[in-house]
């Protein structure tokens, strides 16, 4: 210490330096941001057009991708052989569910190049009143079927009128024969829809079934994505708006009308997104969507002029509208043919106010930081007893495997706050690692004192596999970081339901669930709670399922597959990397009859001993004698139709029809069979199982199978 100084407090010390430090710092800070304000004006102008766009953008993606995965199970549907454009009451009971699911969709039509058309438009006053057309042009010439009915009241009426309109000299149609069938969609520009008057875009796509070309085509509303943009929130005065490249270069329309107080309701929007020529012949027919010139809201048309003017840049640019300094942002989105622009625009005095009040809160802020500053040096004082005895109680809460969010120790001293650090990494790495391994089997062995080592022990258990159906189709249709979301809530559902049903969760794969029941924790009824877990589940998706539909997400359906016998349950893999799991030829089953549901178009199948394991708590359907991949020998699988005393009773009769008429088609008596399946066929038209064995006693009662024939359904696929 040099002569004559005088020793002071650490807490002395501590407040003398750390108050100067925070007195410079946040002088620096103050004058940095003075200067540094205009820069910020343009950083924060450009984030926030990039913000905006890529939101937009996002909403378009979801706004459009859901009439694309409609498209797409009209196609599933009519692969599967259960579309027929003359059968227009199993077309409304197919496509009215979607149209009142999705608010955006006012109609759609399946055409066929025998010139048949079914269209079904949703009444937009009366959510329960429908309109179908059905077309024949070869058969009825200009006479087309006219039906309107209600859902609500039960009201109908149909009539006959004359139209000269054939379905193959629609544009969507051609269009949609030159995209490739089943695969791509064809999307018409944005047009006043000649039935409705709405402004709106009709996505199209075929497929060929034997000499016959198939079309599906849904109508979407455009009103939807001006509602998203009058509403988006930019800044003050700043908005966002959609245009759209007219057909052969005439020039930009509005398709996403910018934030205004003249689109103040849907009746506005809609009127705004009309434009009739003032040339026009016939108003009707020459209506449009409105040029992008005709916006009057400030900065709009302004923005647009420039944006032309420089030769339509990509990247942000500064304009001037009003007497004032703007940015403006134009975002390509491709849609098909169509290519639609992402507009924003942000008036630079919105965040002159910002860099002031940026200012402010620096000040505020330092002088809290000098306040906090002589706290500290207070707290300095205190015992370090406290913290240690802390670290010493989580430390024995961590050994019992006890993960639950600990409080954390705060120090001044330098190893005492590394200790405490290290500490919470460690609960966060156990808490990490406990996601990707059951916490059971750790504290079975921690409670055991043993080391996990290779090693297993036959048992009898149930095991489970879960997979999305159409999931490859669902995922191209969202963005990562919505996937991944979205992936998130669905597994978080589940996987609550398997674990407080005693299930442990053997591992994730993709969108599929490995679980199983009776290890490491034994459990007698481990099947009957298997089956009251996928119920649970089932029932659970279903809300959820709605719940997404609501918030504009894809439904996620599932397919079980629950199988029970003896496995081996225990530690595999090597000794630097093991992994408690099952395996044998139980585990195999159930993955196959997970995949079993696409073919027979179920969302649960079962084994045969899981079935008589379960006892008498479910109700079931026998489906088939199937042998799965890789075996021979045929086991019969079922369908779980439901707790027992909760099925409906029509389900319970067809359930006991299809096995009598199965037994019939396993005695060799395919034509007492198909009488029997064709009564069923009559009251479930659409039940994938049943039309299945119909095709197949069809095939054999025209040519019987060899006399060693076993009834047994052999299955190649995985």
């Amino acid at each position: 210490m040099p002569l004559g100084s005088r020793p002071i407090t650490i807490r002395h010390s501590m407040l003398r330096n750390l108050s100067l430090l925070i007195v410079l710092t946040s002088g620096t800070i103050l004058v940095a941001t003075w200067i540094l304000g205009s820069s910020a004006v343009e950083d924060l102008s450009k984030s926030l057009i990039e913000r905006t766009a890529t939101r937009t953008e996002t909403e378009l993606n979801r706004f459009f991708g859901t009439v694309h995965s409609n498209v797409r199970i009209g196609v599933d549907w009519a692969r599967a052989g259960i579309l027929d454009a003359t059968d227009h009451e199993a077309l409304n009971t197919l496509f009215v569910p979607i149209l009142r699911q999705y608010p955006q969709l006012s109609s759609m039509m399946v055409a066929t190049s025998r010139g048949e058309e079914y269209l079904l438009l949703r009444d937009p006053l009366d959510p329960d009143a429908w309109t179908n057309r059905v077309v024949r042009a070869d058969d009825w010439g200009s006479r087309v079927l006219n039906r309107t009915w209600n859902t609500r009241t039960g009201e109908s009426q149909e009539s006959f009128g004359e139209l000269e309109y054939d379905p193959r000299r629609r544009i969507w149609y051609q269009e949609a024969l030159k995209a490739a069938a089943g695969e791509e969609v064809f999307w018409t520009e944005p047009v006043i829809f000649f039935i409705t008057k709405d402004p709106g875009i009709t996505a199209a796509t075929h497929w060929v079934s034997g000499d016959t070309t198939y079309v599906v085509a849904f109508d979407l509303l455009l009103l939807d994505i001006s509602r998203f943009t009058t509403a988006l929130p930019v800044s003050e005065r700043g908005t966002a708006f959609v245009l759209a490249e007219r057909e052969g270069g005439g020039g930009l329309e509005v398709v996403g009308l910018p934030r205004s107080d003249d689109y103040a309701d849907d009746g506005s929007i809609r009127n705004s997104l009309i434009f009739t020529p003032p040339n026009a012949a016939v108003a009707d027919s020459a209506a449009q969507l409105p040029p992008a010139e005709n916006l009057r809201t400030p900065g709009v048309a302004p923005a647009v002029a420039a944006w032309e003017a420089v030769g339509r840049p990509q990247d942000a640019f500064r304009f001037r509208a009003g007497g004032e300094g703007w940015w403006g942002g134009f975002h390509a989105y491709t849609l098909g043919e169509n290519t639609f622009w992402i507009a924003v625009i942000v008036p630079e005095a919105d965040f002159l106010g910002d860099v002031i009040r940026q200012r402010n809160v620096t000040l505020a802020v330092s002088l809290v930081a000098l306040l906090a500053a002589l706290l500290m040096a207070l707290v300095m004082s205190r015992t370090y007893g406290r913290p240690l005895e802390a670290l010493a109680n989580s430390s024995r809460r961590i050994r019992s495997l006890d993960l639950d969010a600990h409080d954390p120790v705060s120090s001044q001293l330098s190893e005492v706050s590394q200790l405490a650090d290290a500490q919470q990494q460690m609960l966060a790495t156990l808490q990490s690692f406990s996601k990707y391994v059951p916490i059971e089997v750790v504290r079975e062995l921690v409670h055991r004192g043993e080391v996990a080592q290779i090693g297993g022990t036959s048992e009898s258990l149930t095991i489970l596999f879960t997979d999305i159906s159409g999931f490859t189709t669902i995922a191209e249709s969202m963005g990562p970081e919505a996937l991944t979301a979205h992936m998130a809530d669905y597994f978080r559902e589940m996987l609550t339901i398997l674990e407080d049903h005693g299930a442990t969760v053997d591992k994730l794969i993709g969108d599929a669930i490995v679980a199983f029941w009776g290890a490491p924790r034994q459990d007698p009824r481990h099947a009957e709670h298997a089956m009251e877990a996928v119920v649970a589940c089932s029932r659970r998706l279903g809300e959820c399922n709605a719940a997404w539909a609501a918030q504009g997400l894809p439904p996620l359906n599932t397919r079980f597959g629950l199988s029970t016998g003896t496995v081996i349950v225990g530690n595999a893999g090597a000794t630097s990397r093991l992994s408690y799991t099952v395996l044998g030829d139980t585990v195999n089953l159930a993955a196959r009859l997970e995949g079993l549901n696409r073919f027979y178009g179920t969302e649960v199948l079962v084994s045969e001993d899981m079935k008589e394991s379960t006892g008498d708590a479910f109700a079931w359907r026998l489906v088939d004698l199937v042998a799965v991949k890789g075996k021979q020998q045929g086991k019969r699988i079922y369908e779980p139709l439901g707790p027992r005393g909760e099925v409906a009773a029509e389900r319970l009769a067809f359930a006991q029809a299809y096995e009598a008429a199965w037994q019939t088609y396993q005695q060799r008596q395919f034509a007492e069979a198909l009488s029997q399946l064709a009564k069923l066929l009559e009251a479930w038209p659409h039940e994938p199982s049943l039309v299945r064995l119909y095709e197949i006693c069809q095939a054999y009662a025209a040519d019987p199978p060899p006399a060693d024939w076993d009834g047994v359904a052999r299955m190649q696929a995985k």
